[in-house]
């Protein structure tokens, strides 16, 4: 992590909540206490996120599975799982890489998939996306639990809205011929009990009846089919929609660096 000055904040006592927000590491300089303290505290939220995106350095990808994929993220990410690569998709699937802000729950993974008749078949990305992503819709419209936290071993949970972007695409890696496939999409998820409440509304209902706050997550994700082409490498960049603006650079960075070298 880097270390920046922290003397603009330092009155306030909010210096090591700066690091927590932004990743960087604050350093206090006691000696501007007092009379240059009042002329410093115009720094804004906005200019200590600034300064912190202005800074963020990336970094490939070093896991197990490096030699197979390649992607970029920062720095100072953690690793939660870290796997060899296997072309071989078993039936639900692998989690073979994650990296992330496990504060802020920024996330990228990669998959090993099994491809669905229907993204063999697809004419085009927005096809393959429409493809890729029927057991979310499906599972919207039937009120059904569902894994849509890109990563998470063994995630269930209740899907109550889905969207695709709209905004799909293909590229074609000039060296290898590869064909990547990109898209975007909006979840909202209960981590409980979907209901209908009045109106017909969705609601997240805990355990105890009592009502619970949905989640709500974008990801970018891209695609390419590896192996006998029955298997799918699926790169997932994900952030809770309302911070995804500000991690965009983050979440657009793994999805273009993203290459498979196998």
């Amino acid at each position: 992590m880097k270390t920046v000055d922290a003397t603009p904040v330092v009155a306030s006592g909010t210096c090591e909540r700066w690091g927590r927000m932004t990743g960087v590491t604050c350093r206090r300089r006691e000696a501007f206490v007092g009379a240059f303290v009042g002329a410093l505290t115009p720094w804004t939220c906005a200019k200590w996120t600034a300064h912190a995106e202005a800074t963020r350095e990336f970094v490939p990808f070093d896991g197990k599975s490096a030699s197979a994929v390649a992607f970029e993220v920062p720095e100072n990410w953690v690793r939660a799982i870290d796997r060899p690569f296997d072309a071989r998709a078993p039936a639900n699937g692998a989690t073979i890489a994650m990296v992330g802000d496990f504060k802020s729950v920024d996330t990228v993974s990669v998959r090993v998939e099994r491809a669905p008749a229907g993204a063999r078949d697809a004419k085009d990305a927005n096809a393959l996306a429409e493809a890729l992503t029927a057991n979310e819709r499906a599972a919207v419209e039937a009120l059904e639990s569902f894994g849509v936290i890109g990563g998470v071993e063994n995630g269930r949970s209740g899907t109550m809205a889905f969207e695709l972007d709209g905004d799909a695409r293909a590229r074609t890696d000039a060296d290898s011929g590869r064909t990547y496939y990109e898209f975007g999409y909006t979840t909202e998820v209960c981590r409980a009990t979907i209901e209908e409440g009045a109106g017909g509304d969705k609601i997240c209902v805990g355990p105890k009846g009592d009502l619970l706050e949905s989640i709500k997550r974008r990801s970018r994700v891209v695609v390419t089919f590896v192996g006998d082409g029955n298997s799918m490498a699926v790169l997932k960049a994900s952030a809770v929609s309302s911070r995804f603006d500000s991690v965009r650079e983050i979440m657009d960075r793994a999805v273009d660096s993203f290459v498979v070298r196998v």
